[in-house]
């Protein structure tokens, strides 16, 4: 900048002192030349100068003005004062023209600023949407397999199956990592840290930490314990072999996977003890009312196909309330879980022992005719009433009473054999007790 306006400078005088020259030189054409220092003005007003032009005007009118004294004629003064007034109009047309431009250029420039500003927001709101759209992106695929892995693991019902499926749904959302579940550290570097963590620990350089069993096999990792009901139930791990490979973020996912399969087993679990509950008396751990009802049904069913017998034994404690009365309930309660215990030892695995109610037990007896039935009922009752039932330090004795009935010689449904046994066991009692009626 500094050397063109010295260039626009040193030729602006050099104009001047030539047009001033001529008309000191040649004073008669004084009308002719005076413009030409308009045309000076134009020209340094084009070069984008804002003081030249009123310095030179000025001194063109200083010149005029001398001008207009040494004319001679006064048509030539009134054309000098008139060139020297229309001098001032063009460069005040100049500087309200420039003015204008300069005002218009402001107002480019900052509309410019402004739509830059309003760009850079653009932007930045823009970037800011981008990674929203991501975050939003990912915590949407999250739920999405979340609850596609919640469906999937609401109908297994085998914990084995629980593990593979939560194996699956890691690997295909880590595809490039190996998807591990242990259940015990087993000297695994990384397990055992959660180990003794016990909590979820992530590795994401293996190389820049210490092993005590030296390098291991992987770059980076994670791993964690999964609980059930508070108790450890394996570990779950995640190895890959490119350094960094696992986020925080990345953990707190896998984490909230574990949770759900440790829910999950922990279901499971609980359905297994709600059915065994309902399966089995909590007394004697013999087969439960309810369940007898149902395995009679289904093997009279079976007999009936198959055109086989089935023998149904009911038996009573002899007693059981002076019993109860003279030792106390404590005592009567483990009286009853040792006639459970001799009464399951006669079964075979094909039968069915179970806890009537009260003081009752029942045997369900498949491919048992009704004489058999009452040989093993003998044996049972013998061997009752041969066991001394010892309470702090003396023996107590109990005797039992059985009544038996048969598929298909006495009833053919599941009601009718239970009636007809209860029966013979009701006359077991009457006609003296410690007896089998069948």
């Amino acid at each position: 900048m500094l050397a063109k306006r010295s260039v626009t400078l040193l030729g602006a005088n050099l104009l001047f002192a030539a047009i001033s020259l001529q008309l000191v030189l040649r004073p008669d054409l004084g009308a002719a030349v005076y413009p030409f220092y308009g045309l000076l003005a134009l020209w340094t007003d084009l070069r984008r100068e804002s003081e030249l032009p009123l310095i030179f005007t000025f001194l063109a009118t200083v010149a005029g003005g001398l001008l207009v004294l040494r004319a001679p004629a006064a048509a030539e003064k009134a054309a000098l004062a008139v060139e020297t007034a229309g001098l001032w109009c063009l460069y005040w047309g100049v500087s309200l023209y420039r003015g204008r431009d300069l005002a218009d250029a402001r107002q480019t420039l900052t509309q410019r600023m402004t739509l830059n500003s309003g760009i850079r927001d653009d932007e930045r709101d823009l970037k800011y949407y981008r990674g929203y759209q991501e975050s939003v992106g990912g915590q949407i695929r999250l739920r999405r397999d979340l609850a596609e892995t919640a469906r999937s693991l609401g109908r297994i019902t085998e914990s084995r199956e629980v593990y593979h499926r939560l194996v699956e749904a890691l690997s295909e959302r880590f595809p490039e990592a190996r998807v591990q579940v242990q259940a015990e550290a087993a000297g695994d570097p990384l397990v055992d840290l959660a180990l003794r963590r016990q909590t979820p620990v992530l590795v994401k350089d293996a190389a820049a930490q210490a092993w005590a069993a030296g390098q291991p096999a992987f770059a980076s990792g994670l791993a964690l314990p999964i609980k059930v009901m508070r108790q450890p139930a394996g570990f779950l791990k995640l190895e890959s072999d490119r350094p960094g490979a696992f986020t925080p973020d990345d953990l707190r996912t896998v984490d909230l996977f574990a949770t759900m399969a440790a829910l999950s087993l922990e279901n499971i679990q609980l359905y297994e003890h709600v059915h065994e509950a309902a399966v089995h008396d909590a007394l004697t751990q013999l087969y439960s009312h309810r369940a007898f009802q149902q395995r009679l049904r289904e093997e009279l069913l079976r007999a009936g196909r198959s055109q086989t017998p089935l023998s149904l034994i009911l038996c009573d404690i002899d007693h059981f309330k002076a019993y109860n009365d003279s030792y106390g309930h404590q005592a009567g309660d483990q009286l009853l879980r040792s006639l459970a215990a001799i009464l399951a030892s006669f079964a075979r695995p094909v039968d069915f022992p179970a806890r009537y109610g009260g003081e009752e037990f029942c045997l369900i007896l498949p491919n048992f005719v009704r004489s058999e039935a009452v040989g093993l009922a003998e044996r049972i009752r013998a061997r009752v009433a041969a066991e001394p039932f010892i309470l702090q330090g003396r023996p107590t004795g109990a005797t039992m009473s059985f009544g038996v009935s048969s598929f298909p010689v006495d009833a053919t449904t599941a009601s009718q054999i239970v009636r007809i046994a209860d029966e013979r066991l009701y006359k077991a009692k009457h006609g003296g007790r410690n007896q089998v009626v069948g």
